[in-house]
């Protein structure tokens, strides 16, 4: 799964990695928690065939369309299931129209350890290298007529060496599968199975962090620094798979 990320890439980054026009400048995130606003992007759609991108701000935590209950009575939809995206009612729509990519430098994954603490680890390319998550979003209207921008991750299973702290991760695309993902017509099964496909270990380092990051209310650079304890868990046999820094 993916329930909270960072982004700090600068603006200028970000409008070369997406091909934007433009990127608003905006604070350095460290700890992204559903529920909040954040950047995604999406296809301009101008009624023709279009390759313009722009840069959105949707609330993370998807509120289907046809909602029709209350939705603060819900539980939030952080994450959508690749295995089950295009089927299910909440995510099929979206799925074939509404596909986007969400920017990140890295996320975190907790692994509950035998002593029913849980142990936050962050998860990133080399160098912090900026990639995005795919993403879907709807619009829901409140009843006095708001309209209400939505989103949610897509996660696919975990890798070999995230699987010891969760069984599920983030869809993690490179340059090569974002106009693939982000153009509003059905994708070929065998590139959609190659896109949904666990992203490569090798590629990924993963760090013990700092307990701060478990309060969503804190934020900063701190909420990323390694954690300083020794005790990972009472089960050490991750450490065999993962790359700490």
């Amino acid at each position: 799964m993916c329930g909270r990320y960072v982004l700090f890439s600068s603006a200028k980054k970000l409008a070369d990695e997406f091909e934007l026009t433009s990127f608003p400048e905006f604070e350095p995130r460290y700890n992204i928690a559903p529920s909040q606003e954040v950047f995604a992007i999406r296809q301009v759609d101008s009624g023709e065939t279009s390759d313009k991108r722009e840069m959105v701000l949707l609330r993370w935590g998807l509120i289907p369309s046809w909602t029709h209950n209350n939705p603060s009575d819900l539980q939030l939809i952080v994450n959508a299931r690749c295995e089950t995206i295009s089927s299910k009612p909440s995510f099929r729509s979206s799925f074939r129209k509404r596909r986007i990519l969400i920017p990140s430098n890295g996320f975190y994954e907790w692994k509950k350890c035998d002593s029913g603490l849980r142990r936050p680890f962050l998860i990133h390319l080399e160098n912090f290298e900026l990639f995005a998550f795919a993403g879907i979003f709807d619009q829901w209207k409140t009843p006095s007529g708001e309209i209400i921008k939505t989103c949610a991750i897509v996660t696919t299973r975990s890798n070999n060496s995230i699987k010891s702290i969760h069984n599920r991760m983030p869809v993690i695309l490179r340059k090569p599968d974002y106009a693939a993902w982000l153009k509003n017509t059905d994708i070929e099964e065998e590139k959609l199975n190659d896109i949904f496909e666990p992203f490569v270990d090798e590629l990924l380092t993963i760090t013990h962090v700092s307990s701060m990051v478990n309060n969503p209310r804190n934020e900063g650079p701190d909420c990323m620094k390694p954690s300083n304890t020794n005790d990972i868990c009472a089960n050490h046999s991750i450490q065999k798979s993962l790359d700490f820094t």
